[in-house]
């Protein structure tokens, strides 16, 4: 390896775009499905498929792809990831056809969760003579302004260039990313300690999670009733899964992160509530501005931009202030502004832009002092040997969470929402939003709103929930 200063800034910079490319495509589908929809004419259940489609294998695959990294290489699977990204990315509207935007959304989401498996443990690895903890916050911080930059660029591209722009613009990034891994890491690779004989499990428990998240992405479209065997082979996989975990001798999971460590449990428990609470903001909030109120796409992200702007600016602050007064008050503080923003939302009689903008950033203020302090209470609960691992589960509750608050948030607001709106939202067929289908979307959106702040002042209450002392 050419451990020059030069080359390990070389390695930061390809790994800061990996870890952009994932946050900021997935945020920009669900920021660009108004325009989607209407270029496909479809109905509301099947844009929301398109932002939940690219969770799927985020939330299914990360730890198989951790153990598959470990065994053949990870730099090699990054660069296979890149790859996966980038090709699926400019490949996506390619064929004007629904299912096929679907496959390669997929797809990218799949190299996107080989990507966020490994960008994190290349840099450590180029840094452990030094420097780590700031090569790590910048490869955090990269993961911040794809969030950032979803809503403002992809607003700005949608514009003037259409909903397709949102994958040009990210697979060349992609491809350059995949270049720079060429030019920089040609003498690295990195391989765990673990052997071929935990993929058996990785591969059981990608399978129950992927059959769940497709069930609940998918049930809205073809039924739940006529899907109902995708939960039973999931069942069925996790119980395979638990059999060979518990005579594993090196199980994948180990029993040690969760016996007797209540803020392993709890700051997981409370990472899933905070996305299932916040991560259907830009997917609701594009609908109702763009949709609704008819506002443009680059002003709809100007509007929501705040939000993700104060949680950049404020994750730093929030961790400095964790490291000296303890993770457990800062987080729940974060937790109870958001619970706090969202009860305000679904008091107003009437929300406007100017109100959406302030109680978004307020949000954000509460997400950035949440995220930081609650990552560093799960890493710091578990011994080294099991950050990988601990990592690893955290991403699952992450992603997991972020499909389920779109799930949520669909079956709230079509339960609100007359058929005719629902079938006709995109596809032309409603040409003026008259008061009925206003008012009808309101009431499902205010819904929303106070299921968003229960769960997050929940939130609050579990991340107070850690080993005595923390």
């Amino acid at each position: 390896m050419d451990g020059s200063p030069a080359n390990r800034r070389f390695i930061l910079l390809t790994t800061s775009i990996a870890a952009f490319l994932s946050p900021f495509l997935s945020s920009a589908i669900a920021f660009a499905v108004p325009k989607i929809g209407e270029s496909f004419h479809l109905s509301f259940y099947q844009v929301s498929v398109l932002p939940m489609i690219f969770l799927i294998p985020l939330a299914s695959f990360m730890i198989l792809f951790g153990r598959l990294s470990d065994d053949l290489g990870r730099v090699k699977i990054f660069r296979f990831g890149l790859l996966i990204f980038a090709v699926s990315a400019l490949m996506a509207p390619a064929i004007h056809s629904y299912f096929y935007l679907v496959a390669m959304i997929f797809f990218a989401g799949l190299g996107a969760a080989v990507l966020s498996t490994n960008s994190t443990a290349i840099v450590s690895y180029t840094y452990a003579s030094g420097g780590r903890g700031f090569a790590l916050g910048i490869n955090a911080m990269s993961v911040y302004l794809g969030l950032t930059f979803a809503p403002f660029l992809g607003g700005l591209l949608i514009e003037f260039n259409d909903w397709q722009s949102i994958f040009f613009f990210s697979g060349p990034l992609a491809i350059c990313a995949l270049l720079m891994s060429a030019a920089s890491m040609r003498r690295i690779e990195i391989r765990g300690p673990h052997g071929r004989t935990n993929l058996r499990q990785a591969s059981m428990f990608s399978l129950f999670i992927v059959l769940l998240t497709t069930y609940a992405a998918f049930g809205d479209i073809f039924g739940y009733v006529r899907l109902v065997y995708l939960p039973l082979l999931s069942l069925l996989f996790l119980f395979v899964f638990l059999h060979y975990e518990i005579r594993s001798d090196n199980p994948i999971i180990p029993t040690s992160v969760f016996r007797r460590n209540r803020t392993f449990v709890a700051s997981n428990a409370t990472a899933f509530l905070n996305y299932v609470s916040t991560f259907s903001i830009v997917f609701v909030f594009s609908i109702y501005l763009q949709v609704i109120l008819h506002v443009s796409p680059f002003i709809s992200g100007l509007i929501i931009v705040p939000e993700p702007v104060l949680m950049v600016l404020l994750s730093p602050v929030a961790g400095k202030l964790a490291d000296r007064i303890g993770s457990r008050l800062i987080a729940s503080s974060g937790m109870v502004i958001i619970g706090a923003s969202f009860l305000l939302l679904f008091l107003l009689v009437s929300v406007t832009r100017g109100d959406i903008m302030i109680l978004l950033g307020i949000i954000g203020v509460g997400f950035g002092l949440f995220s930081a302090p609650n990552t560093n209470s799960v890493m710091g609960s578990v011994r080294r040997e099991d950050s990988g691992i601990a990592s690893g589960i955290l991403g699952t509750m992450r992603f997991t969470g972020q499909m389920v608050s779109i799930v949520a948030a669909t079956l709230v607001l079509s339960l609100y929402m007359p058929r005719q709106l629902i079938i006709g939202m995109f596809s032309g067929s409603i040409v003026t939003i008259t008061p009925l289908f206003y008012d009808s979307f309101i009431s499902g959106f205010r819904i929303v709103m106070l299921i968003s702040s229960v769960l997050a002042f929940i939130g609050a209450v579990t991340s107070t929930m850690k080993n005595k002392g923390r």
